[in-house]
């Protein structure tokens, strides 16, 4: 006698198996609400619990997106912050007033306008100028840089020039003929950059003192 061997037929074309009218003995679908509440859905049979984020994991997403937003409109829309170049520029201005200050003048980089401009944006390198320019400069411009014996360094006009630069040369070399002596063989290089800085700042405050001398200028820009 011939043993009956089972045939297996593949299911037809375009057949649908629904595990829901034919389900597994071997799974067990029953729902104690262990594991949370089971979902409505079901692909191919197969059932998803209803498990929430936790509270903290949803806390530290959205804050994370609010900052990432603030941060977008603090440097990018309103443009409140330094950009990494712009704060490097102030780093630099302030390293060159300190290492300048060494001895034999430390052999730093050369003062150019634009470490003299990211100083003004320094305010331990303008409060320097500050002290400085009470120590050394009020007899002939005022204590308000309003104007003596030297002009009025407070409004759009400029005796020497028109550039940082060139208040940073006059400072140094001073300027002959005048009361204005050369700095430069009296103070440290440091002094002078933060002076320099400092004068800078103060232009376009337009104080009331001495009458306009030099030329035209606009207050620079920070």
């Amino acid at each position: 006698m011939t043993a009956a061997v089972p045939v297996l037929r593949e299911p037809l074309a375009g057949a649908r198996f629904d595990r829901a009218e034919h389900p597994d003995p071997a799974v067990d679908e029953s729902d104690d609400g262990s594991d949370g509440p089971l979902l409505d859905h079901s692909y191919d049979g197969i059932r998803e619990y209803d498990n929430p984020l936790p509270s903290w994991w949803s806390i530290v997403f959205g804050a994370t997106v609010a900052f990432a937003f603030l941060y977008f409109a603090y440097y990018d829309i309103a443009k409140w912050g330094r950009s990494p170049a712009e704060s490097y520029r102030v780093a630099l201005a302030g390293w060159q007033s300190i290492y300048k200050a060494g001895p034999g003048g430390g052999g730093g980089p050369a003062v150019t306008e634009e470490i003299l401009a990211a100083g003004a944006d320094n305010p331990d390198i303008v409060a320097r100028g500050a002290e400085v320019f009470a120590a050394r400069c009020t007899g002939c411009h005022n204590p308000d840089a309003s104007g003596k014996i030297g002009p009025n360094l407070t409004d759009l006009y400029q005796l020497h020039g028109t550039t940082r630069m060139d208040l940073y040369s006059t400072i140094i070399g001073g300027a002959p003929g005048t009361a204005m002596i050369a700095w430069g063989e009296t103070l440290k290089p440091s002094e002078i950059v933060s002076v320099a800085t400092f004068v800078s700042s103060l232009r376009g405050k337009n104080l009331t003192g001495k009458e306009p001398q030099g030329q035209p200028v606009p207050a620079f820009a920070h």
